[in-house]
């Protein structure tokens, strides 16, 4: 009997301790080391990821972080336009050459090469890197502009019976290397998938490229270029129908635009204005570019 007593207290002795042990253990292991919560029917190795039943290692944008990433490198569209110093788009009537269709303007960015620099718990860090940046500017009149000269200057384009040529193309192409120095936060430093993120920082932009493109309707013809008051400046030949100048055009060869980035997950909105002026000083107009976009892939 006495026996029989012993045996059931140690085994009741040893069937309480083994339910502690595993009550403990399961506290213990029910969040991830990151705070996550675990669920058992996820059976993720280290995460539940935002759907269940999937191997986390087949969907990169699952994979934890280990250490602060920003949001620079990837592929980038946007809508360009410039302004005067005033902000305002109503230009003056001196240049009215630039006068822009802003909805055909775009810029595309493609930024091959990010570096990261954690500043403070994978949370703020400093992002720079390497990029590519073109931008279209599309104009709304029929004016050429011309390159050899102090300053920048346009002319109207006239057939040879004298009456205003329409443009099907008037567009001004800037390409530049750009450099970014970035301050970033985020919320959540290990999981990108359900991350806040906001950037501040400055590009900086050295040109490497430009010129203007015309295509006009009919090719084989003659065509006139005439200043404000009818004379005629120019006469030329079309041999096809589009026509490209390569050349400076009085761009600045460098700029600095602040940035400004916002967004949560892979989703990333960008603009940035310049804070130097588009044309060198006193060889065109002050005009200031700008532009507001969407990252289409980012990596």
């Amino acid at each position: 009997m006495k026996t029989s007593l012993k045996i059931s207290l140690l085994f009741t002795i040893f069937l309480t301790t083994a339910l502690i042990t595993n009550a403990q253990d399961e506290k213990k292991h029910s969040h991830h080391k990151h705070g996550w919560p675990m669920h058992d029917t996820a059976q993720m190795k280290e995460f539940t990821c935002a759907m269940e039943n999937f191997n986390m290692e087949d969907f990169p944008f699952c994979k934890s972080k280990k250490k602060y990433n920003g949001h620079w490198a990837g592929i980038e569209l946007g809508v360009s336009g410039y302004v005067t110093p005033d902000f305002d788009m109503n230009f003056n009537p001196s240049y009215p050459y630039m006068n822009m269709n802003t909805a055909r303007s775009m810029t595309v960015n493609i930024n091959p090469f990010e570096l990261n620099l954690n500043l403070y718990n994978n949370k703020i860090g400093f992002t720079t890197g390497l990029g590519f940046q073109i931008s279209n500017y599309y104009f709304t009149d029929n004016y050429v502009m011309l390159q050899d000269s102090s300053t920048l200057v346009a002319y109207k384009v006239q057939d040879s019976q004298g009456n205003p040529v329409k443009l099907k193309v008037n567009k001004l192409v800037t390409s530049y290397l750009t450099l970014p120095l970035f301050f970033e936060y985020q919320t959540n430093p290990y999981r990108r998938l359900s991350s806040f993120h906001v950037t501040l920082g400055v590009v900086a932009g050295v040109r490497i490229g430009s010129y203007t493109k015309q295509v006009y309707e009919d090719e084989g013809q003659a065509y006139s270029l005439v200043d404000e008051q009818g004379n005629k400046v120019a006469t030329f030949d079309v041999e096809h129908h589009s026509v490209q100048d390569r050349g400076a055009f009085h761009l600045s060869p460098f700029k600095l635009d602040a940035a400004f980035r916002v967004g949560w997950s892979h989703l990333n909105l960008f603009s940035t204005y310049s804070l130097t002026q588009m044309f060198q000083k006193n060889q065109g107009p002050e005009l200031y570019p700008f532009t507001v976009g969407i990252t289409l892939l980012g990596w």
